[in-house]
């Protein structure tokens, strides 16, 4: 097991002490040899004598449980193998992200790191260093193998936090980002190091972190990790996996799954887990390497040691994700997918995100066979799918059961003759088996889901057809933004519609506003008009005349924005849905988050150098001579500093030059700089269409590199000795 008094560097005249858990894959390691006690209070369990070995920990006694059992994991690994998905078009090994616009974030740092000045560090430690994640002996570069294993690894990690609202990612954010710095700050995480580690924290363990861990340390501006070891758990992708998803547990609270009571001579600190085939089981707090289904857990199998909830404690740190789609057949919309001339290709996806959660689709067909498969996440899947199919009634007309929940697999199935008319499909988790001894309830049975196949629409006299969502960030004090500019509309037997409707459901009338730009080259006759107190533009087509591209095309101009600089920040659902003058379409909802953009700046006195880091967003900024003052100034939505504490503007003494150092790593960003004397100006503006304006400059050196996308060099009035451009025309 795992909870130990540890003691921190010093900060300021005081100690700090705090408590350490560490996971090992054939079970986990323990610090101390007596039991320990959380802050709140609860003794933790004892590792038997039998597990553990003499270990030291900057001077204190801890005990260590033995290293993966190779041979065993060797022979489930066939069956562990996961359900990959293709990584996104145009992202990188390093950009990938689960839920790119959550405050919190669980950031998977594969590069390598010094630990310094944390909790990790004393007088004894004072560095920790972690390698690469490395398979091949080259820690230096990262091989196509490495670089599989690594999107894998994230796959794994964000299905099992998939029911909250924390994004997982790979890419390197700005370390405020990583800390709770107190007050108004809503953004922090954990930062995961995956790598070998000198000296490690916890050697022969798999993983080891600080329990509570998760933005604990507010004000300190300590970025204190956790670490995945890689002499524990191999290179492969599933211990690593399954260690970083137990380590981050700890850092939001939770203890030990174990078996036994600690005074039995046979306790388990670690449960192994129950069952075999794909529906073998393990909790997510004991060790589950060795299961295809790992789940949270409250200890329902038989003489487990720990009852915590952890689907409660774990929402105590991190929020629930906003439930995706209704749960009853009144609220359902209508089954995602693409219309042919015959027939609905189905293709949907979607979270359970609670215990409790259930999922309905709305589907209109013909006579014929309603054929639909759905699988779990990509890998690693939490969810156990039971399918059923419903009337119009909400009346069962295919009942759970084989094929639509299977004994022995977690996906499910439905392939029912149906005559015309209007059905429901649900989707949920499930238990399996007994929980008490091979199976498990439905308690923990969550997490990503996709549904396809098809069913019939021949002769059917049917309703027009949105598809292709699409959601929206919205920078505060941007120009309005279209909502989803992919929308596509079908219908089967109409070749005009008279009018449709984009409708903000939560709106703000005193800040929200939907806009639209007529344009009769493309959208034919088609005008709109905005109700502000209900939140409704309504489109029209005079003489009822508007082509289905026509209607299409305007409903991709219709766009967002807020008048307001400190605008309601809840998200705004915005529905999409037109009408063919008898029957109404599906509705087509798209989520607008509303928020700031920020650059985060450093400038020291002195070597005269300015430098400015973004976050990867559209940011637009711009540094001014003004009055002996080198002012830095947010344009639109970009703002200074970060959520907890920004600004639109910040000034500096200006000493009659100055080295600017510019790094803008992702998003089309406009950068503006006026009446600066520069020795180097170096501007890496990264992907995106980039602007660089150089007015009234006089500069020594540039060195810019556009990366990808196009990009753009404006002086006006400017004296440029030496360029050394990249990826700029």
């Amino acid at each position: 097991m795992a909870l130990g008094q540890f003691a921190s560097p010093t900060a300021g005249s005081r100690r700090f002490l705090r408590w350490v858990c560490a996971a090992s894959v054939a079970s986990i390691a323990c610090f101390m040899g007596s039991p320990c006690r959380s802050p709140s209070g609860m003794t933790d369990r004892m590792c038997a004598n039998s597990e553990c070995q003499s270990l030291t920990i900057n001077g204190r006694h801890a005990c260590a449980a033995a290293p993966l059992d190779f041979n065993k994991f060797s022979q489930v690994q066939p069956q562990l193998a996961p359900r990959i998905v293709a990584v996104p078009a145009g992202a990188s090994t390093f950009q990938l992200h689960s839920r790119p616009n959550a405050a919190k974030r669980i950031y998977l740092d594969f590069d390598g790191h010094v630990t310094q000045n944390t909790w990790w560090n004393d007088a004894t430690t004072p560095i920790i260093t972690t390698t690469a994640y490395d398979m091949d002996g080259d820690p230096t570069t990262f091989s196509a193998a490495e670089q599989a294993n690594i999107v894998q690894i994230w796959q794994r990690v964000a299905e099992c936090y998939s029911p909250y609202d924390v994004d997982v990612t790979t890419e390197t954010p700005m370390v405020s980002d990583l800390i709770n710095t107190g007050g108004a700050d809503l953004k922090w995480g954990m930062r995961v190091l995956f790598g070998d580690s000198f000296p490690s924290p916890a050697p022969n363990a798999g993983g080891v972190a600080f329990l509570d861990s998760f933005g604990l340390d507010i004000g300190l501006g300590i970025d204190t990790p956790c670490f995945v070891l890689q002499p524990g758990v191999t290179t492969a992708s599933k211990p690593n996996a399954d260690a970083c998803v137990h380590e981050v547990g700890h850092t939001v609270g939770l203890h030990h799954d174990g078996l036994f009571p600690a005074s039995d001579p046979s306790h388990q600190g670690y449960y192994l887990g129950q069952g075999t085939g794909k529906v073998g089981w393990a909790p997510h707090m004991g060790a589950g390497y060795y299961k295809p289904i790992v789940q949270w857990s409250k200890g329902e199998y038989a003489n487990a040691d720990n009852q915590e909830d952890d689907l409660t404690m774990i929402a105590s740190y991190l929020s629930y994700r906003q439930d995706d789609y209704s749960s009853t057949t009144s609220g359902a919309k209508s089954i995602g997918g693409t219309a042919g001339a015959s027939s609905f290709a189905v293709n949907t996806s979607g979270v359970i995100e609670t215990t409790n959660d259930a999922d309905i689709f709305k589907i209109t067909c013909g006579s014929g066979n309603i054929k639909l498969d759905a699988v779990g996440g990509p890998a690693n899947t939490m969810l156990d799918i039971q399918l059923s199919l419903l009337d119009s009634k909400g009346v069962l007309v295919v009942a759970p059961g084989n094929p639509a929940n299977p004994p022995t697999d977690v996906i499910a199935s439905i392939n029912q003759a149906v005559v015309a008319g209007t059905y429901y499909v649900k989707i949920e988790g499930v238990a399996n088996g007994n929980p008490l001894t091979t199976g498990y309830t439905k308690y923990g049975s969550l997490g990503q889901y996709t549904i396809t196949g098809s069913f019939s629409t021949k002769g059917l006299k049917g309703a027009p057809l949105l598809t292709i969502n699409a959601d929206l960030f919205y920078g505060i004090r941007e120009l309005p933004k279209p909502i989803n500019p992919n929308i596509k509309v079908g219908d089967p037997d109409n070749t005009t519609l008279p009018g449709g409707t984009v409708k903000i459901t939560n709106v703000v009338p005193t800040e929200d506003v939907l806009t639209f730009v007529a344009n009769p080259s493309t959208m034919g006759n088609i005008t709109g008009v905005y109700d502000a107190a209900s939140g409704t533009m309504t489109l029209t087509s005079a003489d009822n005349s508007a082509s289905l591209l026509q209607m299409q095309t305007a409903l991709r101009a219709v766009s967002y924005s807020n008048t307001q600089t400190n605008p309601t920040k809840t998200p705004r659902k915005i529905d999409f849905q037109v009408n063919d003058g008898t029957i109404t379409s599906n509705i087509l909802t798209s989520t607008v988050t509303i928020g700031n953009f920020y650059i985060a700046v450093n400038y020291v006195p002195g070597t005269k150098t300015l430098t400015i880091t973004d976050d990867g967003a559209d940011n637009s900024f711009a540094i001014t001579l003004r009055a002996g003052q080198i002012a830095v100034e947010g344009a639109g939505a970009t703002r200074i500093g970060n959520a907890a504490s920004s600004t639109q503007s910040l000034t500096f003494p200006y000493a009659g030059d100055v080295i600017l150092n510019i790094t803008c790593t992702g998003g089309n960003d406009t950068v503006s700089v006026v009446g600066l004397k520069s020795t180097v100006t170096t501007a890496n503006l990264g992907d995106g269409n980039d602007t660089l304006n150089l007015t009234y400059c006089n500069v020594t050196t540039l060195n810019m590199n556009g990366g990808n996308g196009t990009d753009v060099l404006k002086p006006v009035g400017t004296t440029i000795v030496t360029k050394n451009l990249v990826s700029v025309p």
